[in-house]
């Protein structure tokens, strides 16, 4: 028995070790790889804006051009490895389950990051986070072989090893692109592993953790997005679990009540994106053929890049400027509706590029015209939109992933916010029963099913 404490407490110890390694190099590539989205989100406007005011064909023509070049491109990288396509997740959670293997880590980094960087900079509307989480798994792998654990399915201790790298690495993927270190861990243990275990506990709180802090250092503390809490008769609007007395109040009924309300908007809306995300990628091998399929987003880039920029990319900066200023609802759906379908045109060309922060912006979306409606009925003030858009962001990730703890964790992190944990949980909850009802599956589960079955 003393023998079996030591090994286990040897082998924490030795996977923590190995965890902080990890967290450290992806932490590094990760870094490097959001800066450079985010400089392409800064400039991308700014661009569209001169090209819209210099009425220079010939400035059209070469954007077309490099558009179609940077499809091209896209399209040769994926023919060398196929792995680089798509979202990166679920990739990962076919190698934990001994259904792929990944061949070669080194190259598919450098080429995701490449190909990816070009996609999402050229204004396709794809996330960040499910690249990164392959990132970072991609350097569990690597560190797997370089230890000599790269046959995943050998022997038991080298199975528990080698997943929990490559889980932990991509747990620090998801931590230091979202500055999130505990969704991070939460993210290794709900979505790729659902199962606990110390040895998974430590390893992947020494990755995240690791990796956050590299990325803090260069980004700063400060969260991804930053609201104020709004609130009610000058108290927090969340601050502890209802009391009877506050119960009775007729206020906090309303608020509950449209928590559960939206808990089922959300989750009827993440429910129809999930559904949508197979439905492209079938209408794309149906209809259009992979020598042109790269070519098809392009076409679109321009026309929205002048008219409707916001749509463009991944969105976290509209995320920003719903939190802190006042759309119309004419403009919110419009906006809804444009990068839905934009996203849909993307994500089926199989695009290196996620789905995290499209779904989060469309939540986001959700919220604020469900926030404008209940305004004007009068249910609720204005000043609290900035909450029903974070607790939207939560219930729209739980009913796309059905990962509610995960999203709750996540969205907390994000804003920098810790007060609203009960409505998140309640919009969360409320949100992935409904998707269930809908017969909607796990996105990234589905989207597994999809390429195994091909």
């Amino acid at each position: 028995m003393k023998k079996i404490l030591l090994k286990r407490r040897r082998l924490k110890l030795r996977l923590t070790f190995e965890g902080i390694i990890i967290g450290i190099f992806s932490g590094i590539i990760i870094a490097v790889f959001r800066f450079l989205i985010d400089e392409a989100d800064l400039y991308r406007p700014i661009y569209f804006e001169f090209l819209k005011s210099a009425q220079n064909i010939f400035l059209y023509l070469l954007t077309i051009a490099i558009l179609f070049l940077i499809a091209w491109t896209i399209k040769k990288f994926i023919q060398i490895d196929g792995q680089i396509a798509g979202s990166g997740v679920p990739q990962i959670k076919g190698i934990l389950l001994n259904k792929m293997k990944m061949k070669n880590p080194l190259r598919l980094i450098a080429m995701k990051f490449f190909s990816s960087i070009l996609a999402i900079g050229s204004g396709m509307s794809l996330g960040r986070a499910g690249l990164s989480v392959q990132f970072g798994a991609c350097i569990g792998n690597f560190f797997n072989k370089l230890l000599g654990r790269h046959q995943i399915h050998k022997a038991k201790s080298e199975t528990i090893g080698a997943k929990y790298l490559l889980t932990a690495g991509a747990g620090a993927g998801l931590a230091a692109i979202f500055n999130a270190p505990l969704a991070g861990v939460i993210f290794c243990v709900e979505e790729l592993q659902k199962k606990f275990s110390p040895e998974l506990l430590m390893v992947s709180i020494a990755a995240a953790v690791s990796s956050s802090a590299v990325v803090k250092s260069v980004f700063g503390i400060r969260p991804v997005f930053e609201t104020i809490t709004p609130t009610l008769k000058n108290t927090p609007l969340i601050s502890t679990s209802p009391t009877f007395e506050m119960l009775m109040n007729m206020s906090t009924l309303k608020f509950f009540s449209c928590l559960i309300i939206l808990g089922i908007f959300v989750g009827i809306l993440g429910a129809i994106f999930t559904k949508s995300l197979t439905l492209s990628l079938d209408l794309y091998d149906k209809f259009v053929g992979n020598k042109i399929k790269f070519f098809i987003p392009m076409i679109f880039i321009i026309p929205i890049g002048l008219t409707c920029p916001d749509i463009l990319g991944c969105g976290n900066i509209l995320v920003d400027d719903l939190l802190k200023n006042n759309f119309e609802i004419s403009l919110l759906i419009i906006l809804y509706v444009g990068k839905f379908l934009f996203t849909m045109i993307c994500f089926g060309t199989n695009a290196p590029g996620g789905i995290f922060l499209p779904l989060l912006v469309l939540g986001a979306l959700g919220g604020n015209i469900f926030a404008n409606f209940f305004v004007a009925m009068n249910f609720f003030d204005a000043d609290w939109t900035a909450m029903f858009i974070i607790l939207a962001m939560a219930g729209y990730f739980s009913a796309v992933v059905k990962s509610p703890i995960t999203g709750s964790i996540l969205i907390m992190e994000l804003t920098g916010n810790f007060n609203h944990l009960l409505a998140l949980i309640i919009v969360s909850s409320v949100a992935f029963l409904i998707s269930d009802l809908f017969g909607s599956k796990p996105a990234y589960s589905a989207l597994l099913e999809r390429s195994l079955n091909k």
